[in-house]
């Protein structure tokens, strides 16, 4: 009988073993996937992280851009608004300026010229030309000089443009 117990303990001892020994190779095939697991993990929580740092760098680089072009904005805003405003001046000073040249015109001018006109017809000499005359000339100059400034702009804007593209 003590063979018979003997066997049957070796036996028990075998089933023991093996069943020990399944569960270690269980347990180390858990611990290898799980390791594997925490690997790739960890790897892609590293990638996450690096995300996140450049997004919130960018992030940053784009408000202090949005900063600057709003800052811009403002300026140009202020720029228009005070443009604004000395064009209204403007206008209101040329209003009364054209009021003013009239005045001196019809008022003092016009009667002027007709007496010294009459005078030097009763001495014989011609009739001085009226200062429309005058005004037309010089006008016709000032849109010349304008005509010759901007023809010299468009040379000078067309060279740039045709080096630009070298």
């Amino acid at each position: 009988m003590s063979s018979t117990s003997s066997s049957k303990s070796d036996i028990n001892d075998i089933e023991f073993q093996s069943n020990s020994l399944e569960l270690l190779r269980s347990k180390t095939q858990a611990l290898v996937d799980c390791k594997a697991t925490l690997l790739s993990t960890t790897e892609m929580l590293d990638i996450k992280k690096n995300l996140l740092e450049e997004t919130f760098a960018e992030k940053q680089k784009l408000q202090r851009e949005r900063k600057l072009l709003q800052e811009m904005l403002q300026s140009i805003t202020r720029d228009l608004i005070s443009i604004a405003e000395v064009e209204q001046s403007l206008a209101k000073e040329s209003e009364d300026l054209e009021r003013s040249v009239n005045s001196i015109k019809v008022e003092q001018y016009e009667p002027l010229h007709d007496q010294v006109n009459e005078i030097r017809v009763q001495n014989g000499m011609s009739k001085l030309p009226h200062i429309q005359h005058e005004l037309e000339a010089q006008m016709a100059k000032t849109l010349e000089d304008r005509r010759m400034k901007w023809q010299h702009e468009e040379s000078d804007n067309k060279k740039k443009s045709n080096r630009s593209r070298r």
